[in-house]
């Protein structure tokens, strides 16, 4: 049997040369503790790195009788990979098999430079484990910070006043009580801006002008099954004169029934009310399996969406209100599942006239699909960044119906899951060098996938009753959003002082949230 040469201390160098790496620039700023595990991460990817590495190079040495000649071998092929660009392969066993010749080719050159290793593998196997479990520990601890998990709970939406708009459902008369209703389901039916809010928040004297709009709201134990609640959605519709509306907007809400409600108040002031928002719930816990969730919320969005149409047809030619869509993060990702095989014939055949999703996850992939031709798709579609959103309406707007709203730098639109850590993505290049965004970003392998994955994190943790222009808080730009993607047009610097004033409204109805939550007394909005 061959004998090799002894072992370095590979793994400790490639452990230090990782945790150096993981304190280069991700898409978001991190805190101390974010920064710690992220750290504590890579210095167990490091470590695992190295040790290997140092195997295949110790049994690579025993064949050609040469440890020099085996670190350089190791290193070559991992140069020609490089090279090549393997690792940017779109086959998962390429880009991977590239990358893993990459990091051992740096560990080989790096284990060249290394002290022989003293003979204690069991400690290192054991102090390996346990930095993997300190990791888990810690990731888990600082889940469990996350404010929201210190709230009160409340079990209703307080609407301002202590009453609901007689337009929106669960009143008198109504087969979808309000007492069937969570937080969520209240809060989407509380928010919705009366007449005399419109007048005012549009600066018009005469509130003859405007009307209540009609919101209609049902939830997951509202009826057993999906078609169900499809079809107690649009009686509920009917009932409240929801179709003789201009506009009906389907809302596909995020995992427990959220819909933001800065976007549908923008809607509702420059429609003067005549609009009807319509949501249908597909789930009412918090779970860690959200992706999961996807299928039940696609076949609520696609239920509601044939419902309505049937309705909508069986009506007079001049008495059919056009079908809008809105979708956000899950919601966006669930309403574009409906309409990914057909891409814009799919969405003319559903009688969709106009769509805004905002924040699509990347593992949906309609935009992107249109883009490049897979699927059908024409000039009403346009994927608009928030940045050039803030500067200036697009120059298309007019033509845009179908509207793709993210942010260069949104992880929840950037992370597309594992091959991260073997692949350079794409984005790199397409969004962050050539604009300038995040200046000194760089793929690394290993070290990128855990930045991106408490950047993913963090963007989804909002802590914060303010609207920021960050991350994946879309609120700052939504309103400029339904100005152009919804059709209003409303001239540019009076949409920016429109956007401005649901903003505070946005941000009293957050203070006011808050106040309740602590028992304080109802400081109104």
């Amino acid at each position: 049997m061959l004998q090799g040469p002894d072992r370095r201390e590979t793994a400790k160098i490639m452990g230090a040369v990782a945790l150096a790496a993981s304190f280069t620039p991700s898409l978001l700023r991190r805190g101390r503790r974010e920064q710690a595990l992220v750290s504590a991460g890579a210095v167990v990817l490091g470590v695992g790195a190295g040790a290997i590495t140092e195997v295949v190079v110790v049994r690579l040495a025993a064949r050609l009788d040469s440890e020099a000649q085996a670190r350089l071998a190791i290193a070559g092929v991992g140069g020609l990979a490089t090279l090549a660009e393997l690792p940017r392969s779109r086959s998962n066993l390429v880009a991977a098999g590239a990358t893993a010749a990459r990091v051992a080719g740096i560990g080989a050159l790096l284990g060249g430079l290394a002290p022989v290793r003293e003979r204690r593998e069991p400690v290192d196997r054991i102090a390996l484990a346990g930095g993997i479990g300190l990791v888990a520990a810690g990731a888990w601890a600082w889940k469990r910070t996350d404010p929201r998990r210190r709230r009160p709970r409340m079990r209703a939406y307080p609407p301002p006043g202590g009453r609901f708009l007689a337009t929106v459902s669960g009143g008198q008369g109504s087969a979808i009580p309000r007492s069937d209703l969570d937080f969520e389901g209240t809060r989407f039916l509380g928010t919705a801006v009366p007449a005399a809010d419109i007048a005012a928040l549009l600066g018009d004297p005469s509130p003859l002008a405007v009307q209540d709009p009609v919101r209609v709201f049902v939830g997951v134990r509202c009826a057993p099954t999906v078609a169900e609640r499809a079809r107690l959605a649009v009686d509920e519709l009917e009932r409240l004169g929801g179709m003789e509306r201009a506009r009906v907007v389907v809302c596909s809400a995020t995992l427990r029934g959220y819909v933001n409600p800065v976007p549908l108040d923008a809607e509702e002031v420059l429609s003067r009310g005549d609009v009807a928002s319509v949501c249908v719930q597909y789930w009412d816990r918090p779970t860690l399996a959200m992706p999961f969730k996807v299928p039940v919320a696609r076949d609520t969005h696609r239920a509601l969406l044939e419902e309505l149409r049937e309705r909508v047809a069986a009506r007079e030619p001049d008495r059919r209100p056009e079908i809008v869509v809105y979708g956000e993060s899950l919601g966006a990702w669930a309403s574009q599942e409906v309409f990914k095989e057909g891409g814009t014939q799919a969405l003319d055949a559903a009688g969709v006239s106009r769509a805004l999703w905002a924040g699509t996850p990347f593992f949906s992939g309609l935009g992107r699909a249109m883009a490049k031709g897979r699927v059908p798709s024409d000039e009403r579609v346009g994927i608009v960044s928030t940045r050039e959103l803030l500067d200036a309406d697009p120059a298309q707007a007019r033509a845009l119906r179908f509207t793709f709203l993210d942010r260069r730098v949104d992880p929840v639109v950037l992370f597309s899951g594992l091959d991260l850590l073997w692949r350079r993505p794409d984005w790199l290049d397409e969004r962050l060098e050539d604009e300038g965004i995040a200046p000194g970003l760089r793929w690394i392998p290993g070290i990128t996938f855990l930045q991106v994955v408490f950047d993913l994190l963090r963007a989804t943790r909002w802590t914060s009753d303010l609207p920021q222009a960050a991350a994946h808080d879309y609120r700052v730009e939504l309103p400029l959003a339904v100005n152009v993607a919804l059709g209003h047009h409303l001239d540019r610097a009076a949409a920016r002082a429109l956007a401005d004033r649901l903003i505070e409204r946005e941000v009293a109805r957050g203070e006011r949230l808050k106040a309740l939550r602590r028992g304080l007394p109802d400081p109104g909005t």
